[in-house]
């Protein structure tokens, strides 16, 4: 409206007009040329690296990825600084009337050209139908002494591992962690390695460094399989900062001297071993943890063959087909809590006592037990406690307080307890 004004007031003059819109073409001609020149002084460098070699931006691992043309049995491997460089001293033997090829060849390897490559999506994408054959019972049942119960729970936590591998839940973690406990040497951490096919085993982590945020982060978001090895050296401070990595749905953080903040996908799901047989040390965070026990003198069966295809088969048509439910009812998780209770970290002698003894219920027969017999039971499922807090009068102290019936037998004084099967 005010250049309509002033055309009407002879202040712009038509001339002026066309004058300016020539200088606004010639200044975007120029940008425009500028823009070519620029393309076509890169023209060179992408020409060589095209020619010669396969790149792709592994989204996992964050690495650029290359092979050369031709080579279509040899795997891509990460390009590394070693790698780049030679790479430059080749295009500059090539092409040694070429300036600037360095910084080219670098700024198209940063570029949207380089093709995204999601190696766990794609493994997932060619595998073969599912041939209906339950695999992942066969999966669990490696482990000695597993109740079907827990099978089914490890079931759940296995379909939620693969549903975040695809991300298809962008609102919920996984946050259920397998805990494998066993003595050492019963094949435990093996296993865990196990868990995940040869081709996909360089995104297993076997030390998740919770002291320092950038390492977490990255952790989450480039791993498939988080194994925390020993969780019961954990420091308290540590577990607090175990619970919030387990709650992240994605990554937000800054790649070093990065200026932007990037947005990633967390991939990974949690195991955890430990050689205590009561590691837990947070009630309020128990339900978490799924405790997996490994009886002693027992080895989990980690050599016998594992069709891997036909387990991501059958866990890919549960999740897509069936649509079976990947996470834990507020029943199963109580469920969980309460067969937790064994396996917690306590000083409370009647907690303890509880946790392996109940009085006799239906009908049960009771021989009795002696505070001895109750002792060695303790020493031998408390090995960390001290066999000072098992002595016979703190124990009839909390046998009182548990109100246990007191009876006397060939044996001497006796209690009617029982011990609770594992």
């Amino acid at each position: 409206m005010e250049s309509k004004n002033l055309f009407s007031q002879g202040i712009i003059s038509s001339e002026t007009t066309n004058e300016t819109q020539k200088q606004t073409y010639d200044q975007s001609s120029t940008k425009s040329e500028s823009q070519e020149e620029e393309n076509a002084n890169l023209l060179p460098a992408i020409c060589f690296l095209e020619q010669n070699y396969q790149f792709r931006h592994n989204v996992l691992s964050g690495m650029i990825e290359y092979k050369k043309n031709g080579e279509d049995d040899i795997p891509f491997h990460p390009l590394t600084n070693a790698g780049l460089n030679t790479l430059i001293i080749k295009a500059k033997v090539d092409m040694p009337e070429e300036a600037n090829l360095k910084s080219d060849i670098k700024t198209y390897l940063e570029s949207d050209m380089i093709p995204l490559h999601n190696p766990v999506k794609e493994y997932l994408a060619n595998l073969p139908k599912w041939d209906g054959v339950d695999r992942i019972a066969d999966f669990w049942k490696r482990i000695p002494n597993l109740s079907d119960e827990k099978i089914e729970f490890l079931h759940i936590w296995h379909l939620s591992t693969v549903v975040h591998w695809m991300g298809k839940d962008e609102e919920h973690g996984n946050e259920t962690v397998p805990l494998f406990i066993g003595n050492q040497g019963c094949g435990k951490s093996t296993f865990c390695l196990h868990i995940l096919p040869p081709q996909l085993r360089c995104y297993y982590l076997d030390h998740f460094n919770l002291g320092n945020k950038f390492d977490k982060e990255m952790a989450l978001s480039n791993s498939l399989i988080i194994c925390l090895d020993e969780i019961d050296q954990y420091k308290k401070g540590q577990i607090a900062e175990l619970k919030q990595a387990l709650s992240k749905v994605s990554v937000n953080s800054r790649k070093i001297y990065g200026r932007t903040i990037d947005h990633r996908q967390r991939y990974a799901s949690f195991i955890a071993t430990t050689n205590n047989r009561h590691p837990l040390m947070d009630k309020t965070g128990n339900r978490r943890y799924l405790t997996i026990s490994i009886p002693d003198g027992e080895i989990v069966d980690y050599k016998s063959a594992i069709d891997y295809e036909q387990l991501f088969a059958q866990l890919k048509y549960e999740i897509e087909v069936k649509q079976m439910r990947y996470w834990f009812t507020n029943e199963e998780i109580a469920r969980i809590q309460k067969l937790n209770t064994p396996f917690e970290a306590s000083l409370d002698l009647e907690h303890m006592i509880n946790s392996f003894f109940h009085k006799p219920e239906n009908g049960e027969v009771c021989e009795g037990l002696t505070s001895m017999d109750i002792r060695k039971s303790l020493c031998k499922e408390y090995p960390e406690v001290p066999a000072s807090n098992f002595s016979s009068i703190k124990i009839g102290l909390a046998l009182k307080e548990l109100k246990v019936k007191k009876m006397r037998s060939k044996r001497g004084i006796t209690y009617s307890l029982i011990k609770t099967a594992a």
